[in-house]
């Protein structure tokens, strides 16, 4: 995970009072707009459909307002915050889908709009059928909370969720001027901040289909690694305009051809009339999950899955049993699926919203702690190196002043959980008021949304069970290397596995066997997940969701079942998941071939788990030894340090022919670490 840049900290910051009184609007009559920012054009428009107009041209048609042919948008009444109230029970038949995609049809071909792909359909034809109401951004406004941004330091700034309401009209309004049309992608390369929230409401509330990345950290360069990832987005996604931070990043990024670049002070329009009422099939946004930097994976994700899953998720936070008496406190990049989902859920919940950089974070991570005690947060969610990292940061610097009391739940999830990591932290802040049941481990995957299990029921109490952690001890032999279930014996390697809990959201679990049988209760398989939350599908190479089979995604992570809890245990994937990040074994390989005295393909990197959670080790074939290969080492430690942000736990220098390979020369990384974990690599 790359934390987003920080605005510059100032001491002195009110942590108390985030929202500044209401200014005048800065733009009026006559302030000149800003230019936008576009890419050169990769070729002519295609047949039938027009050039986007530039800013400052006249279109062809108004499009101040986001009214759509063939849509009814009337505004809804008195109705319950984030809901639409004519989706109740919504049940869509063939008939009606049919009818509604021809008319969505005929509107895209007729349309006024620019050169982002268009799409008519989601699900491939499947019909979704939605017991709750669709998450509806219009009622938004009706909220009496809202955002506080905090650095490490306090809080730097607000926004109540009425004045977000009003900004996402404006917003919606411009992109609409712009030539965005309905159901366009649009990327975010944002940091944390309000013209982030101010952008992405804008286009939750047009219709347009959010991608939220990070932001190229040199931009100016087109052959730097972000840069080339970047383009890679571009491609992948196909998005119709792209809001960068600020105006040099803008001109920067609009070296890559296809999309209007904008800026927030571009998105200050006359306010969208009639708001996009959303439909279970059309595109809610797009999460960019594993794959590599050249090729990433992005999932598609429609409104009747992310309703499912926020749906769980406010039902999981209990917030409807604590009515106005909540506050969600995090510190995730909001690129990431976690950091992302929660604020969806906070947004649709009306719960007032604490987030701080993750530079914030990284710099002083008991601020995160700090925080939560000062404004009393309920909530809050991590991937377990967060954990770790507030509970090591206490032990050097304990810090006194802290009163965790507040803090009903605290998310575990992102990456494979060290039960060591729950204890520590667990015992260095129960003398601060820490509740140990608000600990609750997690998994889940943007191809479920956010959340697919959460470890809710309390466990008794005892040497592997408290609050509602539970944990086995396992053999490690037999886990690794016979993929068997065995309780731990004396005198035996040992491996202590965490429980995951029950599905979610509706989410059922099956765990298969590699013939595509169910596996018993205690036997390892393959863990495959179905229901409401599980995506359209990934983008393909035209743009538009493949459709997943039987609304189940093959996760390619190991677990077994035990009395209704989900264990993982490994991944059939050679994906390495560091700091709750997917990161591609080959993306890591080409860094470390970088260095001059390895050749291509002469590295293999692969991760292993121990009592203190995934580990990353890189093996390097060469012919150095003694000084030279403890060189080598640390060159090729900090090449991964620099490219990834963070330094493998091991760095091995074997001699030429010891990495092992299939006949045709591909590494087999699996047998690999087998001979790893079993102490032949010398």
């Amino acid at each position: 995970m790359t934390p987003s840049p920080s605005r510059q900290e100032t001491p002195g910051r009110d942590r108390r009072h985030p929202f500044p009184r209401r200014a005048h609007r800065r733009r009026g009559p006559g302030h000149p707009a800003q230019g936008s920012h576009r890419g050169p054009r990769r070729g002519r428009p295609r047949p039938g459909r027009p050039r986007r107009h530039r800013p400052g041209h006249t279109a062809a048609e108004p499009a101040a307002g986001l009214a759509h042919p063939g849509r009814r948008d009337e505004l809804p009444g008195d109705e319950l915050p984030g809901v639409h109230p004519r989706a109740e029970g919504i049940r869509l038949q063939e008939g009606r889908r049919a009818r509604r995609l021809r008319t969505r049809e005929s509107r895209d071909q007729g349309g006024q709009g620019g050169q982002g792909r268009r799409y008519r359909g989601a699900e491939g034809g499947r019909v979704t059928t939605l017991a709750q109401p669709v998450l509806d951004y219009r009622l938004l406004g009706g909220h009496q909370e809202g955002l506080s941004f905090l650095d490490s330091r306090g809080v730097t700034g607000g926004l109540r969720y009425a004045d977000l309401a009003q900004q996402a009209r404006r917003a919606a309004g411009a992109l609409s001027a712009r030539g965005v049309r309905f159901q366009d992608r649009v990327l975010l390369p944002m940091p944390t901040g309000p013209a982030y929230f101010t952008a992405l409401a804008g286009c939750l509330l047009g219709g347009f289909v959010p991608c939220t990345v990070v932001s190229p950290p040199n931009p100016e360069d087109p052959r730097s690694p972000g840069m080339r990832q970047f383009a890679a987005v571009v491609s992948a996604v196909g998005p119709a305009a792209v809001i960068a931070p600020d105006e040099a990043t803008a001109r920067a990024l609009a070296a890559i051809a296809g999309p209007v670049y904008l800026t927030p002070a571009e998105l200050d329009g006359d306010p969208a009339t009639q708001p996009a009422a959303p439909r279970p099939n059309d595109l809610h946004h797009i999460q960019l999950t594993s794959g590599s930097t050249s090729a990433p994976r992005a999932a598609a994700l429609t409104y009747a899955q992310v309703t499912a899953n926020v749906t769980a998720l406010t039902e999981a936070f209990e917030l409807h049993r604590h009515p106005g008496g909540d506050r969600i406190c995090n510190w995730l990049p909001l690129h990431h699926d976690m950091g992302f989902v929660v604020a969806l859920t906070a947004l649709h919940s009306g719960t007032p919203l604490d987030l701080m950089t993750p530079i914030g974070f990284v710099r002083d991570p008991l601020s995160w702690l700090r925080h939560i005690s000062e404004r009393r947060a309920t909530i809050t969610s991590a991937p377990p190196f967060g954990y770790r990292s507030a509970a090591d940061r206490h032990r050097r610097t304990p810090l006194a002043e802290l009163d965790l009391s507040s803090l009903r739940q605290a998310h575990v999830g992102a990456e494979p959980i060290p039960f060591p990591v729950l204890t520590d932290f667990r015992d260095a802040f129960a003398p601060h008021g820490l509740d140990e049941s608000a600990l609750i481990p997690c998994y889940g995957m943007a191809e479920t949304v956010l959340a697919s299990t959460m470890s809710l029921a309390r466990r008794p109490s005892a040497e592997l069970s408290w609050g509602r952690v539970k944990a086995l001890r396992l053999d490690r032999s037999e886990l690794h290397h016979h993929n068997r279930v065995t309780d731990a014996r004396d005198g035996r390697p040992d491996i202590t596995v965490v429980a995951c809990g029950r599905p979610v959201g509706g989410l059922e679990i099956e765990v298969r066997r590699p013939d595509g049988g169910g596996c018993a209760e205690n036997e390892i398989g393959e863990v495959h997940l179905r229901g409401d939350s599980v995506m359209a599908g990934y983008l393909g190479p035209d743009g538009a969701p493949r459709p997943v089979d039987a609304r189940t995604h093959a996760t390619g992570d190991l677990g077994f079942q035990r009395d209704g809890d989900l264990y993982i245990v490994g991944r059939l994937k050679e994906m390495l998941i560091v700091r709750g990040r997917n990161l591609p074994p080959y993306d890591v390989e080409q860094a470390i071939e970088a260095h001059p005295d390895i050749e291509a393909g002469n590295s293999a990197v692969f991760s292993h788990t121990d009592d203190s959670g995934e580990q990353v080790v890189a093996v390097v074939e060469s012919k150095a030894r003694g000084e030279a290969a403890a060189r080598i080492k640390g060159e090729v430690a900090m090449l991964v340090r620099q490219a990834f942000g963070f330094t493998p736990r091991e760095v091995v220098v074997v001699r030429r022919g010891r990495i092992p390979r299939t006949t045709s020369g591909k590494r087999q990384r699996a047998k690999l670490r087998e001979r790893y974990t079993a102490g032949e690599l010398t």
